[in-house]
């Protein structure tokens, strides 16, 4: 992909799903409102019921779909070894997750049998049937977890694409005025793995439990442009992320107050007419950007 191009920019969001429906509204006047597309990663069950079971959520999921926004599986229940092991910096964000696998490594193991894996993804994809009347056409684990046997189960049961490899945790760290540091040897570019199946890495999030200061705000804005400035140097689309309890969270950290939309909202108010205003991104869906190298 040529420097001289408009670098495409995917705007995803994870974990909407059953009871969930007021969240993804916000969401989608957001949206609406700059004028670009949403891909939402929806995970298929919770501890509220099946994504099926929720008809005001299924109807306005339909209505975005209907206004070019879409909806792709994530995971199934969504906990942080069910496709495999996190990017290990993820630890860092819940140590109850690391104190798991430190002392119950065998369970752990146990759930990332290749028998296991396609169970598992049946399992979303039973819902997801039952849900929008098709399967799901890509897959996004949960925490940037993946395993070999994932990837053979993926493409076992049919599915094109997956995004899960992590290239850069310097926003999900919040590292602050940092360069944008990259894994050695983890591919920024959508890539085919050798399973056979597409790998689409993450980009950013620049809005994950940000503190509710002016200045915190801006240096995210400013993180997410410095990373979409790397990625066109190195020819690679955006997949940027965001979560909905990130989005609205209150950032009422330190003494601050709390925000009265959420300030991973704030955050994104500012960064998308930034980035737009550079001339050099187009939001596309996954669809449109799957097509180009698929």
């Amino acid at each position: 992909m040529s420097k001289r191009l408009k670098v495409p920019v995917v705007w995803t969001n994870d974990d909407i799903s059953v009871g969930n429906e007021p969240q993804l509204r916000l969401q989608l006047e957001m949206l609406d409102r700059h004028g670009i597309p949403g891909v939402f990663f929806v995970i298929p069950s919770n501890d509220r019921g099946d994504l099926d079971q929720d008809e005001a959520l299924l109807s306005l999921i339909a209505e975005a779909r209907r206004n070019g926004h879409e909806f792709i599986q994530h995971g199934y229940k969504h906990f942080a070894f069910e496709c495999g092991i996190p990017c290990l910096d993820m630890f860092n964000l819940d140590v109850s997750a690391k104190s798991l696998f430190d002392a119950d490594r065998d369970s752990v193991e146990a759930l990332h049998t290749l028998e296991a894996q396609v169970k598992m993804l049946e399992n979303g994809q039973r819902i997801w049937r039952r849900a929008f009347g098709e399967p799901s056409e890509g897959f996004r684990p949960g925490w940037g977890s993946y395993c070999g046997n994932l990837y053979k189960a993926l493409q076992i049961l049919g599915y094109q694409w997956v995004s899960s490899r992590i290239p850069s945790m310097t926003s999900y760290l919040q590292k602050y005025g940092k360069d944008i540091e990259f894994y050695e040897g983890v591919k920024t570019s959508p890539h085919l793995l050798p399973q056979g199946i597409w790998e689409f890495p993450l980009g950013p999030e620049i809005a994950w439990r940000v503190p509710n200061d002016p200045a915190r705000i801006d240096d995210m804005v400013d993180l997410g442009l410095r990373h979409f400035a790397t990625m066109r140097e190195c020819g690679a689309p955006m997949l940027l992320v965001s979560h909905f309890h990130g989005l609205n969270f209150a950032g009422n950290l330190e003494g601050k107050e709390a925000h009265p939309v959420g300030t991973g909202y704030a955050v994104h108010e500012k960064f998308i007419p930034k980035l737009l205003a550079t001339g050099q991104a187009e939001f596309v869906g996954m669809q449109a950007l799957v097509r180009t190298y698929l």
